[in-house]
């Protein structure tokens, strides 16, 4: 009961300062940001609402349309009336114009504010509206890109200094693999691999990893998670920092193995998988409790602030996302995908990204041939050459390779229409994957050839 009070009261603070952030921010004078929106909104002007950057690769899908609309409620926020007007994050867009041409209209006061986005009030505004004051869009893409990156590295840099070298090559591997260049070009999914970055940095860094700290940590990080972005790469803030918490024990299982004389019993290797895995669940339910939390604040907030009948609206709109129909295309008038294809393509979408796949000759079977057989080679290697597998690590890290797939799955509708997005969220998956393979495969090999 203790554990639980101090969870509760580690998401209540941490979503009443979140609050607090995002009101003081909101106290900026619009006219301040005037001149970097306006240039922020040419910019957009002159590109596509999703641009494919490289040829028509769909891993180079620039998402410009949620970018702009960042601006725009960034931009009409109404520091008159910072708490109203964050809640109901309005900003200007008629049904006949783009969202680039919303966004004009705004910074030069050719339209009054007209749509709300309230089921996503976004917690990313504590971000960019104080570097609007400073730079444009583009720069700040830039900068949350840059910080990312620096952050990934000094990681590694730490797994490695800390003797798990391997590991850290895999990490940093399977970080390349969903490329990371594309997060200098986009902010919608940026905020959530800022948060999980930082998260993650906090895991490798902090000494105190005891029960209390680690159930407050993911809670709070499930807090922050929805706070800043609803639905993009949210998984990542729970999946990253927990893959290195369970990092940590491959040091010391190796440590434990070179001891002369000791054994392990099977039934301590069985308690050891038990307590791993029971961290897993443990840590994953602490997060869910603080990022459903969010979530009902913001909808309490909106009806508070708008009314039922808004709230009712925007939670519906929302909840679409879990398992509302999709359709072959984009057009309106095409079919609707049933409930077996759509699930299907919720995930072989998502894997389609981490290969040079073209947007207009996507196919559920090269993806499944081609995932396949990457899965079957490395799983044969470790059949044919490994030693002894360390289960008490493995199995928590593939709880944790799979949390991706429950996510496509349960938000098939999101994870169906947003995958050029949503498939960051692997960089998990393939890091416990690579890691895997070398540690039960690839080292055997290494070490045949030193002998």
């Amino acid at each position: 009961m203790n554990s639980l009070k101090k969870v509760l009261l580690s998401v209540a603070v941490t979503m009443c300062i979140c609050i607090a952030l995002l009101t003081t921010v909101a106290c900026i004078p619009r006219q301040a940001l005037h001149k970097n929106s306006q240039i922020s909104a040419d910019y957009f002007a002159t590109r596509q609402p999703f641009e494919p950057l490289w040829d028509d690769y769909i891993n180079s899908i620039q998402d410009n349309f949620s970018d702009t609309l960042l601006c725009d409620i960034s931009y009409c926020i109404d520091g008159q009336h910072p708490f109203r007007s964050v809640i109901l994050a309005k900003y200007t867009q008629d049904e006949t114009q783009q969202a680039y041409e919303g966004l004009l209209s705004a910074v030069n006061d050719e339209q009054e504010p007209n749509m709300e986005y309230g089921r996503y009030w976004h917690g990313s505004l504590v971000l960019i509206r104080p570097l609007l004051l400073i730079m444009p869009i583009d720069k700040i893409r830039i900068l949350c890109g840059s910080i990312i990156c620096i952050i990934q590295l000094v990681i590694t840099a730490i797994l490695v200094r800390r003797g798990k070298r391997a590991f850290g090559f895999c990490y940093l591997l399977a970080f390349i693999l969903i490329h990371p260049w594309m997060l200098f070009t986009s902010l919608e999914y940026g905020t959530a691999f800022l948060t999980a970055s930082v998260a993650s940095l906090v895991m490798v860094s902090g000494k105190d990893r005891s029960p209390a700290k680690l159930i407050s940590f993911f809670a709070i990080t499930g807090v922050i998670t929805c706070f800043v972005d609803f639905l993009t790469t949210e998984m990542l803030t729970f999946t990253m920092p927990m893959l290195l918490l369970l990092a940590e024990g491959i040091q010391e299982r190796k440590t434990e193995s070179s001891r002369k004389g000791q054994k392990k019993t099977k039934d301590k290797r069985d308690s050891r998988v038990k307590d791993n895995c029971m961290l897993v669940l443990y840590c994953g339910l602490n997060w869910l409790v603080g990022y459903l939390g969010m979530f009902t604040l913001k909808i309490f907030l909106l009806t508070v602030v708008a009314g039922k009948d808004t709230m009712i609206t925007s939670l519906k709109e929302g909840l679409f996302r879990l398992g509302g129909e999709v359709r072959v295309s984009n057009v309106s008038a095409t079919q609707t995908v049933d409930f077996a294809r759509r699930l299907s393509g919720a995930i072989w979408h998502n894997l389609a990204c981490l290969y040079p796949t073209h947007a207009g000759v996507m196919e559920a079977g090269g993806v499944w041939l081609t995932t396949g057989f990457i899965l079957i080679a490395g799983l044969i290697l470790v059949y044919l050459l490994h030693d002894r597998i360390e289960y008490q690590i493995v199995i928590p890290m593939v709880m944790v390779a799979l949390v991706p797939f429950i996510r496509f799955l349960v938000l098939s509708n999101h994870s169906y229409v947003h995958f050029f997005i949503t498939y960051r969220v692997l960089i998990t998956t393939i890091a416990v994957y690579l890691f895997f393979v070398y540690d039960n495969a690839v080292r055997q090999i290494l070490t045949m050839r030193s002998k």
